[in-house]
C-alpha cells in the first residue's frame, strides 16, 4: 500500500479522527546514537575477524574455530547488516497521529499505539531541520533501552520496553501542526468532539 491512510484507516476507533498519516525516510541511515556505535561495530567486527584468522591459520583447533563464527556473524550485522533491517523495517512502517493516539503500524501484523495526551512528548529535528522525530512518553528503562531503537540493533531485542515513535518523518511541518491539534483537542478542523 503506496497511501498510509488506506493502512490506518481500518484500524480507527468510534470517533476517532486521523489528523496526520505518513512514512519514516528510508534513506536515512544514521542517527546520533551512530557516534558511538560505527566505531564500536568497527572494533567489534575487526577483532572478531582477527580472531577467526588466528583461530584458522595458527591454532587449527575446531573449537575455537567454531567458537569465533557467531561473533563475526553479529560483527558484520553491527557494521552493514543493522542498515539492512532498518531500511526494509522502514519501508514497511506507517505512522498515523489521532486526536486521541500515536499508531506505529510495521508490516501487516504489528501495530503499536500509545495515548497523545497525558504523556511526555519528545520532539528531535535533524541538523539540516528536513526531519522530525516524535517520541511519546519514554521514562526511566524504557528511555535507557530506547537509544537502540532506530538503529538496526532493535532486531536483538534491546528495545524492550520501546516507546512508540516517529522516526524520520520528512513531513515534519505536518506531523508537528497535528501533534499540537491532538495534544489541545482540536481537531481538523475545530475542536474534537
Amino acid at each position: 500500500m503506496n497511501d498510509p491512510r488506506a493502512r490506518i484507516l481500518p484500524l480507527l476507533r468510534q470517533g476517532e479522527q486521523l489528523l496526520w498519516a505518513g512514512r519514516p525516510d528510508p534513506s536515512v541511515r544514521f542517527t546520533g546514537a551512530d557516534a558511538f556505535l560505527v566505531p564500536f561495530s568497527i572494533l567489534w567486527g575487526g577483532f572478531a575477524v582477527f580472531w577467526e584468522l588466528a583461530a584458522i591459520s595458527q591454532v587449527k583447533q575446531p573449537i575455537f574455530v567454531l567458537w569465533g563464527i557467531p561473533f563475526v556473524l553479529v560483527g558484520l550485522y553491527f557494521i552493514f547488516g543493522r542498515f539492512i533491517f532498518k531500511r526494509r523495517r522502514k519501508l514497511a512502517t506507517v505512522y498515523a497521529l489521532t486526536n486521541r493516539r500515536a499508531i506505529v503500524c510495521t508490516g501487516d501484523r504489528s501495530v503499536s499505539d500509545s495515548p497523545v495526551g497525558g504523556l511526555p512528548t519528545k520532539v528531535d529535528r535533524s541538523r539540516d531541520g528536513r526531519h522530525v522525530s516524535v517520541t511519546f512518553g519514554g521514562a526511566g528503562l524504557s528511555a535507557l533501552f530506547g537509544m537502540y531503537q532506530n538503529t538496526g540493533l532493535d532486531f536483538f531485542g534491546l528495545g524492550l520496553g520501546q516507546t512508540v515513535a516517529f522516526y524520520d518523518v520528512d513531513d515534519g511541518d505536518g506531523l508537528l501542526t497535528a501533534l499540537d491539534q491532538a495534544q489541545t483537542g482540536a481537531g481538523p478542523s475545530g475542536p474534537a468532539t
